[in-house]
């Protein structure tokens, strides 16, 4: 079992307000919400686990992350108690000036974040007698409840998460086909030499890229490891740097549908480059180069047209 499954909802939307905080305050004050993501998963191996499990409706059978919903209910309190702001359908969190003077150290959430947002959701809900109080709340739903949801930013976090299990199921042939795909959009040239090392010292994929600004080229190769439970851990970065000096690359891209381990990451850059694309970087990367998706317009209406 997980470590997050052992706590309550609103213990799990506690754990998380700490952290994005200090990932904010290091970064100078503003992240985008996927990097507010990616910096606290790797600060935290309980985050990390959590962000990437789904999980299936027992109502519906539709899959969805627990994790999106804690995730942007912190990020709405943190909003409502004046420590963030952000602006509808922008990615962009940015941290006040309140925020930024924060001393982690001495922050009780549990009174600075929680009992006054619980105070903001019980007056926002008093003025709304009329409308129905999950609208002024919404939130506050089961996880289950809340996978139905269809606001836009929840329409995005559906669709990955889609994406996510149908990489999951892929077979390992499959998995690595569409690496060297996404790669191949990316700019790296394989040559047949990448079939005829792939099962030969941890190496899937052996190319060049050209890099168009300064005429140079350089050796790549590429590592895939289709992970459904377990992260890619230390061991498994020395396997590769090892393959790396064999075949005299210049750098090296690992890429995974789970995580990297914290140890991973640091022996990754302790060596030889390695680019580590984990799954959310990989589900960014497919969304950014259209790989195997159709992207399909639609429109949300302002609050002009909501406003009574």
């Amino acid at each position: 079992m997980l470590y997050y499954d052992t706590l309550n909802s609103e213990q799990q939307i506690s754990y998380l307000i700490k952290p994005i905080i200090e990932v904010l305050q290091e970064s100078g004050g503003q992240l985008d919400r996927s990097e507010i993501r990616d910096r606290i998963s790797e600060k935290d191996e309980h985050i990390a686990e959590f962000e990437q499990k789904i999980y299936t409706s027992s109502k519906t059978g539709n899959q969805y992350k627990k994790f999106d919903f804690k995730f942007n209910f912190a990020i709405k309190e943190l909003d409502c108690v004046g420590i963030i702001t952000y602006v509808k359908y922008n990615p962009k969190i940015t941290l006040t000036q309140a925020g930024a003077n924060i001393i982690l150290d001495n922050f009780d959430v549990k009174t600075e974040v929680r009992d006054k947002a619980k105070e903001y959701w019980e007056e926002h809900s008093g003025k709304n007698k009329n409308k129905n109080q999950s609208e002024a709340n919404s939130d506050i739903k089961t996880d289950e409840d809340d996978s139905n949801t269809s606001t836009e930013e929840e329409i995005i976090d559906e669709f990955k998460v889609k994406l996510q299990s149908a990489i999951a199921k892929m077979s390992p042939a499959k998995f690595e086909q569409f690496s060297r795909a996404l790669l191949t959009k990316m700019g790296v040239q394989f040559t047949s030499k990448s079939v005829q090392i792939s099962n030969d010292g941890g190496i899937d994929g052996y190319g060049y890229h050209i890099d168009e600004d300064d005429f140079r080229t350089t050796r790549v190769v590429i590592q895939c490891k289709r992970f459904n439970t377990n992260p890619v851990s230390e061991p498994d970065i020395n396997q590769f740097l090892g393959a790396m000096n064999k075949y005299q690359a210049d750098y090296g891209v690992f890429i995974t549908n789970s995580r990297f381990t914290n140890q991973a990451r640091e022996a990754a850059r302790a060596g030889t480059p390695i680019t580590l694309i984990d799954g959310n970087d990989l589900i960014r990367l497919v969304i950014r180069y259209e790989l195997f998706i159709t992207p399909v317009t639609t429109y949300v209406l302002d609050e002009f047209y909501l406003d009574e």
